[in-house]
Protein backbone atom coordinates (compact mmCIF):
# COMPACT_ATOMS: atom_id res chain seq x y z
CA UNK A 1 0.00 0.00 0.00
CA UNK A 2 1.19 3.54 -0.68
CA UNK A 3 2.78 5.31 2.27
CA UNK A 4 1.42 8.75 3.12
CA UNK A 5 2.99 11.42 5.26
CA UNK A 6 0.94 13.02 8.04
CA UNK A 7 -0.40 15.85 5.85
CA UNK A 8 -1.34 13.45 3.07
CA UNK A 9 -3.14 11.20 5.55
CA UNK A 10 -5.23 14.16 6.70
CA UNK A 11 -5.91 15.28 3.13
CA UNK A 12 -7.02 11.76 2.22
CA UNK A 13 -9.34 11.54 5.24
CA UNK A 14 -10.81 14.94 4.35
CA UNK A 15 -11.30 13.88 0.72
CA UNK A 16 -13.01 10.64 1.77
CA UNK A 17 -15.30 12.45 4.19
CA UNK A 18 -16.14 15.29 1.76
CA UNK A 19 -14.38 17.84 3.92
CA UNK A 20 -11.96 19.49 1.49
CA UNK A 21 -11.70 23.20 0.75
CA UNK A 22 -13.55 22.70 -2.56
CA UNK A 23 -17.36 22.66 -2.48
CA UNK A 24 -17.66 20.96 -5.90
CA UNK A 25 -15.39 18.11 -4.81
CA UNK A 26 -17.20 17.86 -1.47
CA UNK A 27 -20.60 17.66 -3.16
CA UNK A 28 -19.45 14.82 -5.41
CA UNK A 29 -17.87 12.94 -2.51
CA UNK A 30 -20.98 13.46 -0.37
CA UNK A 31 -23.09 12.01 -3.16
CA UNK A 32 -20.78 8.99 -3.40
CA UNK A 33 -20.76 8.44 0.35
CA UNK A 34 -24.53 8.77 0.70
CA UNK A 35 -25.69 6.94 -2.43
CA UNK A 36 -22.80 4.93 -3.85
CA UNK A 37 -23.22 6.84 -7.10
CA UNK A 38 -21.38 9.61 -8.92
CA UNK A 39 -21.42 10.86 -12.50
CA UNK A 40 -18.46 10.11 -14.73
CA UNK A 41 -17.56 13.82 -14.78
CA UNK A 42 -17.66 13.87 -10.99
CA UNK A 43 -15.44 10.80 -10.84
CA UNK A 44 -12.89 12.41 -13.11
CA UNK A 45 -12.88 15.62 -11.09
CA UNK A 46 -12.51 14.03 -7.68
CA UNK A 47 -9.81 11.70 -9.03
CA UNK A 48 -7.86 14.56 -10.55
CA UNK A 49 -8.21 16.58 -7.35
CA UNK A 50 -6.97 13.73 -5.17
CA UNK A 51 -4.05 12.88 -7.42
CA UNK A 52 -2.88 16.22 -8.75
CA UNK A 53 -4.04 18.80 -6.22
CA UNK A 54 -3.57 16.79 -3.03
CA UNK A 55 -0.64 14.66 -4.23
CA UNK A 56 -2.19 11.37 -3.09
CA UNK A 57 -1.39 8.07 -4.81
CA UNK A 58 -4.19 7.22 -7.25
CA UNK A 59 -4.42 3.64 -5.97
CA UNK A 60 -5.88 4.86 -2.68
CA UNK A 61 -8.66 6.66 -4.51
CA UNK A 62 -9.35 3.63 -6.68
CA UNK A 63 -9.54 1.42 -3.60
CA UNK A 64 -11.90 3.87 -1.88
CA UNK A 65 -14.18 3.90 -4.92
CA UNK A 66 -14.08 0.11 -4.98
CA UNK A 67 -15.57 0.12 -1.48
CA UNK A 68 -18.20 2.77 -2.19
CA UNK A 69 -19.49 2.52 -5.75
CA UNK A 70 -22.78 0.70 -6.27
CA UNK A 71 -21.96 0.29 -9.97
CA UNK A 72 -18.38 -0.80 -9.30
CA UNK A 73 -16.59 -2.52 -12.15
CA UNK A 74 -12.97 -3.48 -11.58
CA UNK A 75 -11.64 -2.68 -15.06
CA UNK A 76 -13.54 0.59 -15.41
CA UNK A 77 -12.67 1.83 -11.94
CA UNK A 78 -8.98 1.01 -11.87
CA UNK A 79 -8.56 1.84 -15.55
CA UNK A 80 -10.11 5.28 -15.15
CA UNK A 81 -8.02 6.07 -12.08
CA UNK A 82 -4.84 4.99 -13.88
CA UNK A 83 -5.88 7.12 -16.88
CA UNK A 84 -6.36 10.27 -14.76
CA UNK A 85 -3.05 9.58 -12.99
CA UNK A 86 -1.20 9.17 -16.28
CA UNK A 87 0.25 5.75 -15.60
CA UNK A 88 1.55 3.57 -18.40
CA UNK A 89 1.59 5.24 -21.80
CA UNK A 90 -0.98 7.94 -21.11
CA UNK A 91 -0.34 11.48 -19.97
CA UNK A 92 -1.76 12.71 -16.68
CA UNK A 93 -5.18 14.36 -16.82
CA UNK A 94 -5.18 17.32 -14.45
CA UNK A 95 -8.62 18.91 -14.32
CA UNK A 96 -9.05 22.51 -13.23
CA UNK A 97 -11.86 21.73 -10.79
CA UNK A 98 -12.87 25.38 -10.41
CA UNK A 99 -13.33 25.64 -14.17
CA UNK A 100 -15.15 22.30 -14.20
CA UNK A 101 -17.52 23.55 -11.50
CA UNK A 102 -18.19 26.70 -13.54
CA UNK A 103 -18.86 24.62 -16.66
CA UNK A 104 -20.98 21.86 -15.13
CA UNK A 105 -22.56 23.60 -12.13
CA UNK A 106 -22.55 27.28 -13.13
CA UNK A 107 -25.29 28.33 -10.74
CA UNK A 108 -24.11 26.10 -7.89
CA UNK A 109 -27.40 24.18 -7.84
CA UNK A 110 -25.71 20.76 -7.72
CA UNK A 111 -23.48 21.75 -4.81
CA UNK A 112 -26.42 23.36 -3.03
CA UNK A 113 -28.73 20.37 -3.56
CA UNK A 114 -26.16 17.94 -2.15
CA UNK A 115 -24.51 19.98 0.61
CA UNK A 116 -26.91 22.82 1.33
CA UNK A 117 -24.04 25.24 0.69
CA UNK A 118 -24.39 28.09 -1.75
CA UNK A 119 -21.18 27.88 -3.77
CA UNK A 120 -21.24 30.98 -5.92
Amino acid sequence: APVLNTDQQQHFRNWCSANTVNAFIDANMTLLNQTGLMSNRGRQNVASYLIHDLGIDWRLGAAYFEQRLMDYDCASNWGNWAYIAGTGNSQARHFNVQKQAQLYDPDGSFVHAITGVLAL
